[in-house]
């Protein structure tokens, strides 16, 4: 049941193109309908066209609905007479035909019969543990499609997870397989943690192009392992990790600069490259509704990053740095010290950003940013040293001995 190696169905795009276009911004948006409707008129989606004609209320055109249903009923009658050469087994026609009807079905957006053909499948006892399980993942993508249905996406998960790790069900492919799929899953229900590491796993052997295309995987990954990860485990999980580093050198290089930005302290540019981010999960059905979150927690994390190494800093220096305004670093600062995720004060006469210790600011840092950056403190003490070395040759030139 899968797609030419490499290859993302091209209707999969539609989804996001149809969520766009829910949202109030993009509602009216020439070129965003036009791409919707002719990818559904190029792969004759008379089902889909009837939900996107609800869902966005648009004027149905009954007579371009026959034409894509007539179109419908005859492959599906095709599919009836002939044996199809991507079949799983050339000596199971029965089945070659059942999957391809259920592929066909899922392409033109048909979620009714689709989801009732695949459970109908999974209920035969003669159907193969691998044939199940690829149809529990069709049922993950119909849900996927079809409005990112979390609680249909859950149950594929859970099935899913029980045939392939109960028994002998599951070959490598199936559990490689899986982790894509529940690293999609996991950034929908917002655990960042859970998906970085399925990610991270999976882009080396990612095969599961059925579901996404592979630039997809590596911005989900770059997403999650950034709010997720240590900043000592970045550099090697994002630069120093094969397949990843390639994908990031040449053809995710925005991808690349947003992760840079944050690791050398670039806050300036960071926050821009984080803004582009924000715009993007935005217009994703499977992240917008944690942008705000995910936008806070970055931020959030770089001015813990800044102000880890220092017991005071002037929020003149911490407004130059990120390029921002004075008040508007005093304003985020107070707000997240009252909310006891920075431990810090605002010291309004000396106009500085006070912390209790470095220590402390460093390590009481919530769920994904737990932890020491060790690479910040190393610089900033050589940093610290070389002044201090700097300033003994001068005192040493004057001092008489």
């Amino acid at each position: 049941m899968d797609v030419a190696e490499g290859v993302t169905p091209a209707y999969l795009k539609l989804a996001q193109i149809k969520f766009c276009l829910s949202l109030p911004q993009f509602k009216n948006d020439p070129d965003l309908k036009k791409s919707l409707l002719d990818g559904i008129v190029d792969n004759n989606m008379a089902p889909y066209y009837q939900e996107v004609c609800t869902d966005l209320s648009w004027k149905f055109d009954q007579t371009l609905y026959e034409k894509m249903a007539a179109n419908n009923d005859k492959r599906m009658a095709e599919l009836e007479q002939e044996k199809n050469p991507t079949m799983v087994d050339d000596d199971d026609p029965v089945s070659g035909i059942w999957q391809a009807k259920l592929l066909y079905l899922c392409s033109i957006g048909d979620r009714e019969k689709a989801t009732k053909l695949a459970e109908s499948k999974l209920e035969e006892k003669n159907v193969p543990k691998s044939q199940q399980i690829d149809t529990v993942f069709a049922l993950f993508r119909i849900a996927y499609f079809h409005g990112c249905d979390l609680p249909a996406m859950k149950k594929a998960i859970d099935k899913a997870t029980e045939l392939i790790e109960g028994g002998s069900g599951g070959d490598w492919s199936a559990r490689n397989k899986l982790k894509a799929y529940d690293g999609i899953w996991s950034l929908a229900i917002r655990d960042f943690n859970r998906a970085a590491k399925l990610f991270v796993d999976v882009v080396p052997t990612f095969e599961s192009y059925e579901l996404a295309d592979f630039s997809t995987i590596i911005k989900y990954t770059v997403y999650s392992s950034m709010i997720a990860f240590p900043r000592y485990e970045l550099k090697k999980t994002l630069m120093h990790h094969g397949v990843m580093a390639q994908a990031l050198n040449s053809d995710s290089k925005e991808l690349k600069d947003y992760f840079v930005s944050l690791y050398e302290g670039q806050y300036s540019k960071f926050l821009v490259f984080l803004a582009r981010i924000e715009k993007n999960m935005k217009q994703d059905p499977i992240l917008h509704p944690h942008y705000k979150y995910y936008v806070q927690e970055m931020r959030l994390l770089a001015y813990k990053q800044i102000l880890q190494a220092y017991r005071s800093l002037s929020l003149d220096y911490m407004a130059e740095s990120f390029g921002v305004t004075k008040e508007f670093v005093e304003k985020e600062v107070a707000r997240f010290a009252a909310a006891g995720r920075l431990t810090c004060k605002i010291d309004h006469v000396a106009g500085a950003v006070v912390t209790s210790s470095t220590s402390k600011c460093s390590l009481q840092l919530g769920a994904p940013e737990s932890r020491l950056e060790r690479g910040i403190l190393y610089q900033t003490t050589v940093k610290k040293g070389d002044i201090l070395l700097n300033r003994l040759k001068k005192l040493a030139r004057v001092m008489d001995f």
